[in-house]
């Protein structure tokens, strides 16, 4: 049974009843973050259960997740080797813990590379392509970045739509990288330089976790981790002028 909450809250709570209602043999959840109503009403279940990618707080469950921090501060280094120094951050919700990971992973690529970013440089959205194109549009203003680090593949879309309406050309004047590598950062224009997990692991993982839950209950919960790599495309570029990666 497939239940797509669409990241609402509100659905994903009623759709875990009805599949509880049906007394399942197993349970996949893909959390929308920072919901406790959701971790409350997991938090008694003793339906075999596994936990993709945002763990839940006070739900002991097995989890498998892409390693967030890791792929945001590989998204950073992407911009630092092409010889941007001037990086700004879209991040996601500071309530769900995949945005502060991924937030946490730009901070240690510049502090690495001794930069520091400046509180306008880092604004925070929801995970969508309004949100991102709203930031975007505060910081394409005045003074724009050279590069921008978008916390997901939707915010990254929402940066191009407001690059382009300014006439800020991609790659060429902004550097623009997402994360998750969906589907349509292919299709985009131009198509967007992303972080990419493999979605079809992560999937295998899960399920594979949790067979193994339903055939030994005893088991002692695990965290299986996804290691992420950069998808290189066409929406991030050397600084102008710069040709010597960064060391």
């Amino acid at each position: 049974i497939l239940c797509n909450s669409d990241d609402n809250p509100d659905k994903q709570r009623s759709y875990l009843r009805v599949l509880l209602e049906k007394r399942i043999d197993g349970l996949i959840v893909a959390s929308a973050g920072g919901d406790s109503g959701l971790a409350q009403g997991l938090a008694n279940v003793r339906t075999p259960m596994v936990i993709v990618d945002r763990a839940l707080e006070g739900v002991d469950a097995d989890l498998v997740r892409i390693d967030h921090e890791y792929g945001a501060y590989l998204a950073t280094r992407h911009l630092l080797e092409l010889g941007h120094r001037d990086i700004a951050t879209i991040s996601g919700p500071a309530t769900t813990s995949v945005a502060q990971m991924r937030l946490a992973g730009f901070c240690r690529a510049l502090a690495e590379a001794g930069l520091s970013v400046a509180p306008e440089r880092m604004l925070e959205s929801d995970f969508t392509s309004t949100g991102g194109y709203s930031a975007a549009a505060t910081l394409l203003e005045h003074n724009p970045p050279s590069a921008i680090f978008a916390a997901n593949d939707m915010i990254g879309f929402g940066v191009l739509r407001a690059a382009a309406e300014r006439n800020i050309r991609v790659p060429t004047d902004l550097s623009v990288i997402g994360f998750d590598d969906i589907q349509m950062s292919r299709y985009v224009y131009p198509a967007l330089t992303t972080v990419g997990q493999s979605i079809l692991q992560l999937g295998e993982m899960a399920a594979g976790v949790l067979l193994r839950r339903i055939a030994t209950p005893t088991l002692s919960t695990e965290q299986r981790i996804v290691t992420p790599s950069i998808v290189m495309r066409e929406s991030t570029a050397p600084l102008a002028g710069v040709f010597e990666q960064y060391r």
